[in-house]
């Protein structure tokens, strides 16, 4: 882990994405580390503490840009990762819809 001081924030973030994310195997769930598949196998959510950040990548995103709300575009720093420095973001609610909308290009990427 690269910064134990966002260890909350990265509790908070996996959280929400494990529920939004329920019905998919989890392949890693350590203390600032998780990574989550689709049931094919392919990659579709991490969220891992940075040195500064914790980055959250989603692959739908990289591939189906136009699902990203505008609230969470200035947390947009590539194609399918979003960079969160504060657990009191209030952006931080709209990931629930986000994964959901993710969810639904599960097959078409």
């Amino acid at each position: 882990m690269k910064n134990d001081s966002l260890l909350f924030l990265w509790a908070k973030l996996s959280t929400i994405i494990q529920e939004a994310s329920i019905g998919m195997p989890v392949i890693m769930d350590e203390p600032g580390d998780l990574r989550i598949e689709t049931g094919a196998g392919r990659p579709f959510a991490t969220v891992r503490i940075q040195r500064s950040h914790v980055g959250v990548y989603l692959l739908p995103l990289y591939y189906h840009p136009e699902i990203l709300p505008a609230v969470l575009k200035p947390r947009k720093t590539g194609k399918g990762t979003l960079r969160f420095t504060e657990d009191a973001d209030s952006v931080i609610d709209e990931m629930p819809a986000l994964i959901e909308r993710c969810r639904a290009m599960v097959g078409h990427y």
